[in-house]
């Protein structure tokens, strides 16, 4: 049984989701040591997560989307406190990728009847990640989103469309592990996870245990490709899409003259031309449904 449990709460779930976990936790946790903080602000969670740490919690849940779940992941890597999950932001592409069930109860209950599994971390510059980091079109538009005050799946693709017309291209050289190669990319997505977000898997056979990430390199999206791109990551064939390009390996270095963003579990942030991303092997355990062994 967990002896501190220490649950971090985006605050932008809002009022009805809040009072849907209060009722779980009265129902389900009362045997269980907990307290709860709602964030304040963009960065928050961490700070919280941080102070969950120091406390020495047993285990930490996040409450919220992936964007919650990366920021608590920030202050656990390697400190041997478990995470939990409960999803309810709008992707939820972690919480799909592991069975962990998107209805609020389903997902407080699973505290006492889950189990523990250790997955690997991506690091990429100076953050960690847990289902993907990227570089190019995917990374300018989690930019955009940041100014932004709305989210969800109609604001994402609202934001892709907006953006599409006057992006550009840009030319990159990837070094993974042994290999070098350059590359002209719409965008080039690393995965340690399959999901995306929303059922989109982007990486369809990536698994978050086998020491391993999966580049997706997109050469080129046109309208009739990207229609082509969206119905293959809903039913899980980007890997045969004529416009990818697939590699494999521990480590990633990518360079490109454009290259001013990368994004880690969709939230963007800044870099220099250069971005070194790799595999940190079970770098936290995970609380996932006893029915799954393998993610």
């Amino acid at each position: 049984m967990h002896s501190s449990i220490f649950f971090i709460v985006n605050a932008r779930i809002g009022n009805r989701k809040i009072t849907k976990l209060t009722r779980a936790l009265l129902l389900h946790m009362t045997a269980y040591k907990h307290e709860v903080h709602i964030t304040q602000n963009s960065g928050h969670a961490q700070d919280l997560a941080k102070q969950a740490v120091d406390n020495g919690a047993s285990l930490i849940v996040a409450v919220g989307g992936d964007g919650t779940v990366n920021e608590v992941l920030q202050a656990i890597v390697f400190s041997k406190i478990p995470i939990a999950i409960i999803p309810t932001g709008s992707g939820n592409g972690l919480a799909r990728h592991c069975n962990i069930p998107l209805n609020i109860e389903k997902a407080v209950q699973l505290i006492s009847t889950g189990h523990l599994l250790p997955i690997d971390i991506g690091h990429a510059n100076d953050r960690f990640f847990i289902s993907n980091a990227g570089v190019g079109f995917d990374a300018w538009v989690c930019h955009q989103i940041k100014k932004t005050t709305q989210r969800g799946l109609k604001m994402y693709v609202k934001e892709v469309i907006r953006n599409y017309f006057s992006y550009k291209s840009d030319t990159y050289t990837i070094q993974a592990d042994e290999i070098t190669l350059t590359e002209k990319a719409y965008f080039l997505n690393i995965a340690n996870g399959k999901e995306f977000g929303y059922g989109f898997q982007i990486a369809p056979d990536a698994s978050l245990q086998d020491g391993m990430l999966d580049m997706i390199l997109v050469k080129k999206i046109t309208p009739l490709s990207g229609i082509q791109f969206v119905w293959d990551g809903w039913h899980k064939k980007i890997s045969k899409n004529k416009d990818c390009v697939h590699l494999r390996a521990k480590r990633f270095i990518l360079k490109g003259p454009q290259l001013n963003y990368f994004q880690t579990d969709g939230d963007a942030h800044t870099c220099n031309g250069t971005c070194v991303i790799e595999i940190c092997k079970d770098g936290v355990h995970l609380l996932v449904p006893t029915s799954v062994e393998n993610i």
